[in-house]
């Protein structure tokens, strides 16, 4: 009945009923951050990869988008009709801690990232440090690429996999026990982890350089990547207990919007086949 196209490396055969389904354009990708696999390319493969990605749009009889940031860039950058366009959302990598009752009282920040530079760990660090001045039975759990830590109130847990039960297991105490989720990247297309922090029942603080307020809606706050105030502020923010807890239940709330079936009922809506009634599937974000 139709194709749905994740990404736009391919060109599919011409006829076909399809939609297509990504988290950035390539155009945007270039202007926000130095990714490595496009900077090796030369200003005539990245035309042709431009060209590609339009004719797909083009050809497409939906383009759906991960975030609202996304469906601007196809919109303005790639002259896509707005009534093509859909914000679809993304699901979670792996199923949420379910939030059980937990003690607000004491401010604990989780970060999440393999990528500690783009991920933007040492200006988190910063703030933490600044946090404790003010608030100083603050705690910060860090997972992924980070370096070696040496701070107070810091506690660092190196890479934890999703393939290893025991991995899982400790991830998952780490989103039950935190009162907020920090990561304002400095490039951050969606960030899947927000989801997960959401449907743990925790706001996010996110950046605002890419689509991480589509991810986080309500339930959190974003800021720009570059203001160690702004982390610095929002950090405070949720060091509130009333703060934390009342923005980690609308953060709950909307991750039941972004689910996998919920995602997959809005491609299918915007597929739009012939003679399916699609008025029971999910709308768009």
């Amino acid at each position: 009945d139709g194709i749905i196209q994740r990404g736009s490396e391919l060109r599919l055969t011409a006829g076909r009923r399809i939609v297509s389904f990504e988290d950035s354009t390539v155009i945007q990708a270039r202007r926000s951050y130095p990714w490595e696999h496009l900077g090796g390319l030369g200003e005539r493969d990245f035309e042709r990869y431009v060209a590609r990605q339009r004719a797909l749009y083009g050809s497409a009889v939906a383009c759906c988008c991960s975030t609202q940031w996304m469906a601007e860039s196809v919109i303005g950058d790639y002259g896509v009709p707005a009534e093509k366009v859909f914000v679809v959302g993304f699901g979670p990598n792996h199923e949420p801690a379910a939030p059980e009752p937990r003690d607000w009282s004491t401010p604990r920040f989780l970060f999440v990232g393999v990528d500690w530079q783009r991920k933007n760990g040492a200006a988190i660090l910063d703030a933490f440090a600044h946090v404790r001045e003010r608030v100083p039975e603050a705690e910060l759990d860090v997972v992924g690429g980070h370096p070696r830590i040496d701070q107070q109130g810091v506690r660092g847990h190196g890479r934890l996999s999703l393939a290893q039960s025991a991995d899982r297991e400790q991830m998952a105490g780490l989103f039950r026990r935190a009162t907020a989720f920090v990561m304002p990247s400095l490039h951050e297309p969606a960030g899947l982890v927000y989801i997960e922090a959401a449907g743990s029942g925790i706001a996010s603080i996110g950046s605002t350089d890419g689509g991480a307020a589509t991810m986080i809606g309500p339930g959190g706050i974003v800021v720009d990547p570059r203001d160690p105030d702004a982390i610095l502020a929002a950090m405070l923010e949720l060091a509130d207990p009333g703060t934390a807890k009342r923005l980690g239940a609308l953060a709950h709330r909307y991750s039941r919007l972004l689910t996998w079936p919920m995602v997959a009922e809005r491609l299918v809506r915007a597929m739009a086949i012939p003679g399916v009634d699609s008025s029971g599937l999910a709308e768009f974000l």
